[in-house]
């Protein structure tokens, strides 16, 4: 009787250590997840030699990787890929310009409210961008 008493002990605190790591492990993962500073909803403005144009950005978090996509009043595109390593961001969009595709390369640096830089136009033109993240 003492040793099955005992044997259920063991199986219990088993079980308790197996819930707490378990609970723990999802509360480090959702940590991880709201401390990443681009997800969410963004302003976004972008100067070009064609002039400014205002449009919302979003980014996502999907299976670990990022994932952005533009709203305007031309309608929502996804972006080719956005990456985030340490501050620096960068967001890789593929658009028609004057009936080709162009590659629309975003560099620059990102804060908790905040994030812009330098935009690069398929090599043929530069300008700037940054957003604000909606509230």
């Amino acid at each position: 009787m003492l040793r099955f008493a005992i044997q259920e002990s063991i199986i219990m605190l088993t079980a308790v250590r197996v819930v707490l790591a378990s609970f723990v492990l999802v509360l480090f993962a959702s940590t991880l997840h709201a401390q990443n500073p681009a997800v969410g909803t963004w302003d976004l403005t972008t100067i070009s030699p064609e002039g400014e144009f205002k449009s919302t950005l979003v980014i996502r978090e999907e299976g670990g990787q990022l994932k952005a996509f533009g709203k305007s009043a031309q309608g929502e595109r996804a972006y080719d890929s956005a990456s985030l390593e340490g501050s620096n961001i960068t967001l890789v969009v593929t658009i028609s310009y004057n009936g080709s595709p162009m590659v629309i390369t975003y560099r620059g640096k990102i804060d908790k409210t905040k994030m812009g830089g330098e935009a690069d136009y398929g090599g043929l033109a530069t300008g700037t961008w940054s957003a604000t993240a909606q509230k």
